[in-house]
């Protein structure tokens, strides 16, 4: 098949969409299908916000469509989430070049901007809404990120979806050490965004140190809520935080070994919108994984049942705070386990995802 992928940002960007967009199609593409990106420009960062959001984000559009104009037939489009409502845009090329279209939903808009409060509820949200119904009721197969998701899109808009989860990236893992270390890490490692709860890490970890246990709190990475928390840290006379740049991705599986449970957080508002991008990558990992936000959903319904992950709200501060201090004070760590392949669970995705282009 000759396919056309499309999203504002790409691999060189740095944003997970651009290196998830990338690795699906160097992977169709080794099994053989032609494969074309059309990217933006467009940096990653800080986002806008505004009239200068919608400014920066329609001249997205414009140049994706534009630009695939310019390309020959192609038999299908896959398109991702940035900018937003890119699946409209995406719809309407697939039209053009009689294709299918295939969209992989990493988040809902504009759902998203409405509970985080950047949009206010109104006509343009309603218009919005309106338009995104009408492309995922139009595509050929919309892929969502859990069953969370795929239950709100079939509630909301009236359409079903495949679920497949994000793959992570290729991570190499170092061997296991097992020689005692004098202090415990429990370790956030992500976005900082406004869909994520930060502060309330530092209130338990406020706890742990009420209790003189040896804990040390790893915030690492960068992002909205970072000088913010900092901050909070700060107010609270916090003594056992670190804080750390984004890990270089060799240097990731490493970190993530180091630490002793590892942080996946998404505020309860947000289930069926989005899932957090590092879970899958904590799962694999083999290590405990705290999980903060909604309890009721899928997802989280999932981490409880294995037994060895806490599930709780961001109201739980006491409970997590017991529950890590369980953890901490255990001789061994029965809830790690033995890391598992992050090529493999990649590999598996992309054949899922040729399965999905050819049905």
């Amino acid at each position: 098949m000759r396919l056309l992928l499309l999203n504002q940002y790409g691999l060189a960007s740095g944003a997970p969409t651009g290196r998830i967009l990338s690795e699906l199609g160097s992977g169709l593409r080794e099994r053989g299908h032609d494969v074309v990106f059309l990217t933006t420009d467009s940096s990653y960062g800080k986002p806008s916000r505004g009239f200068s959001r919608i400014i920066h984000e329609g001249f997205a559009h414009l140049n994706l469509f534009w630009r695939s104009l310019c390309c020959r037939r192609v038999d299908a489009v896959i398109s991702l989430t940035s900018p937003a409502c890119l699946a409209v845009t995406a719809a309407v090329v697939a039209k053009l070049h009689r294709a299918k279209h295939f969209h992989w939903a990493m988040d809902l808009y504009p759902d998203v901007g409405v509970r985080l409060g950047e949009l206010k509820s109104g006509t343009l949200t309603h218009t919005l809404a309106h338009l995104m119904r009408r492309a995922y009721q139009a595509a050929d197969r919309v892929v969502t990120l859990d069953e969370d998701m795929r239950e709100y899109l079939q509630k909301n808009y009236g359409v079903d979806s495949s679920v497949m989860e994000p793959f992570p990236p290729e991570v190499s893992w170092p061997e296991s050490s097992h020689e005692p270390r004098p202090s415990k890490q429990w370790l956030y490692s992500g976005n900082f965004g406004r869909a994520h709860e930060i502060e309330v890490l530092l209130q338990i970890q406020k706890r742990l140190e009420r209790r003189q246990l040896p804990a040390d709190l790893i915030l690492q990475g960068q992002g909205p809520q970072f000088s913010s928390s900092r901050s909070a840290a700060g107010r609270l006379e916090l003594r056992r935080v670190q804080w750390r740049v984004p890990a270089a991705p060799e240097a990731l599986g490493e970190a993530l070994l180091q630490s002793d449970v590892l942080v996946v957080t998404r505020k309860a508002e947000m289930k069926g919108l989005l899932l957090p991008s590092k879970l899958m990558l904590a799962e694999l990992s083999g290590k405990a994984v705290l999980w903060i936000g909604d309890t009721d959903g899928k997802t989280a319904q999932r981490l409880k049942a294995e037994g060895r992950h806490g599930v709780f709200t961001m109201d739980e501060v006491e409970p997590m705070a017991a529950w890590l201090q369980y953890l901490f004070e255990q001789e061994s760590s029965p809830q790690a386990i033995e890391p598992r392949s992050t090529r493999t669970v990649r590999e598996e995705s992309i054949r899922k995802w040729e399965e999905l282009l050819l049905r």
